[in-house]
């Protein structure tokens, strides 16, 4: 994806839904919307009681697809639909240990590769501990995104484990998924950080909130992860019923792919006006 997108110089854009929120079939279509509106990855979260690393918005959304009945068989399950029509748009399983343990490191990497699941990100799952799950997924073929963060240090997001690839998640802010947004400044220095300390594409999130922010963002990192500010407006949305939701998903995708694109663009004319003879 990265390599296709270097191509025609253009930043990843990447978004995340709880799978069966607010059920499988709602799910499904939404995650082909995104794709039809702009998204290039799809980050897909394991419905849990307990999502420790995410603020009121994600924690909602995992209550209304447990209230419909997911788990982590179901957003297997719905990878697989998803793959039914289509093959190349990224997944990427994100979630916490506790069921990944349950399942047992060998069935849930055979199963996330069954399902056609590229990467898991698990945000409780520290690196040192993580050797059983790492060699499961290398054995399946997938990789483990791991998440770099100002309060971690750079053993615990590096590693040359065949298991760990696929990017680097940049989180600029301390706080849960949804908190306050990082300045630009803050954005580029944690950049820099993550690029400094591996070869991997770096990928943000946290924090990026509008159209505007994602286009900043875009014009120094590799790619902008938009959650919780879409999910959100996604759950705004529900309450006053489902008639319509693709057209919301697409048009609000748009907003975003849009100012990315727009933006480094304009990015893209400063940088020459600023450099001619």
């Amino acid at each position: 994806m990265f390599a296709r997108l270097s191509r025609t110089s253009r930043k990843a854009f990447v978004t995340y839904t709880v799978a069966c929120d607010p059920d499988f079939d709602a799910s499904l279509a939404r995650m082909h919307a995104f794709v039809a509106s702009g998204i290039d990855m799809i980050e897909i979260g394991h419905p849990f009681s307990d999502p420790i690393l995410d603020g009121l918005a994600i924690q909602a959304a995992n209550r209304r697809a447990l209230a419909a009945g997911g788990n982590l068989e179901r957003t297997f399950a719905l990878c697989a639909a998803f793959r039914e029509t289509d093959s190349e748009t990224p997944l990427v399983l994100m979630g916490y240990a506790n069921p990944i343990a349950a399942m047992g490191y060998q069935s849930f990497a055979a199963g996330a590769a069954e399902a056609g699941i590229d990467a898991l990100i698990a945000g409780d799952f520290p690196l040192r501990e993580a050797k059983p799950l790492l060699d499961a997924l290398a054995e399946h073929g997938l990789k483990m995104i791991l998440m770099a963060a100002p309060t971690l240090d750079e053993a615990d997001f590096t590693s040359d484990h065949p298991a760990v690839g696929g990017f680097l998640y940049c989180i600029p802010v301390v706080g849960p998924t949804g908190g306050p947004s990082a300045s630009t400044e803050a954005i580029a220095d944690s950049v820099e950080r993550c690029r400094a300390a591996s070869p991997l594409p770096v990928m943000v999130g946290f924090g990026i909130k509008t159209p505007d922010k994602a286009a900043a963002v875009g014009q120094i990192a590799d790619g902008v992860i938009v959650a919780s500010a879409m999910i959100e407006s996604f759950a705004a949305y529900l309450e006053n019923g489902k008639e319509g939701f693709l057209d919301f998903v697409g048009n609000e995708v748009q907003a975003y792919r849009q100012a990315i694109d727009n933006g480094l663009r304009i990015g893209s004319r400063r940088y020459k006006a600023s450099h001619r003879d």
